[in-house]
């Protein structure tokens, strides 16, 4: 019971965002803005269509894990994950910006993983129509491999408070069905 206690404090104290003792930020971490550079160049690297950079910051193994805000767009494994990054070699795709805030990043004590969340905003056109995923939440675990670190697990979503309005009726249109009836 005493340790039931314990947990659900701890789980208390994250949620509500106190800094527990074994989770620090540690933006002195000499390996801080390596890390911080390979979860920019996850998107990033799109400006450029650098595949080269794409593929060396990901975890060179079948166990990766990458889920983009829907359902659809879960990847598993690097070979799946380098295929479906070869749409965005077309001409018709181009990366127009791509931005980062409010990072977190939070080495183990061993120094070979980090976890870390930011909110980002991720534009582009295709075929001149222009996209936009604004203000999302993208978290994710880094492993240090070969004094390299590469991404292992990335997942994007938005905040359920900042879905964007077109994205709900999108999908739960028909929960707005009433409204269109009355006056």
């Amino acid at each position: 019971m005493k340790i039931l206690m314990i947990t659900v404090l701890l789980f208390v104290a994250a949620a509500a965002g106190f800094p527990l003792p074994a989770q620090q930020e540690n933006a002195s971490n000499p390996e801080y803005e390596i890390v911080k550079q390979v979860i920019t160049d996850s998107l990033g690297w799109a400006k450029t269509k650098d595949y080269n950079r794409l593929e060396s910051i990901w975890a060179d193994d079948e166990t990766i894990f990458s889920h983009f805000l829907f359902s659809r767009n879960t990847i598993i494994g690097k070979k799946a994950f380098m295929n479906n990054a070869e749409k965005f070699r077309s001409p018709d795709f181009k990366a127009t910006r791509t931005e980062y805030r409010d990072f977190r990043i939070i080495f183990s004590k061993s120094g070979d993983v980090a976890w870390f969340s930011c909110n980002f905003d991720d534009c582009g056109e295709y075929k001149g129509q222009e996209f936009c995923v604004e203000n999302a939440l993208k978290t994710g675990v880094l492993e240090k491999r070969t004094g390299k670190w590469v991404l292992v697990q990335v997942h994007s979503s938005y905040p359920a408070d900042k879905i964007p309005e077109s994205l709900i009726r999108h999908f739960y249109g028909h929960l707005f069905e009433s409204e269109k009836k009355q006056p």
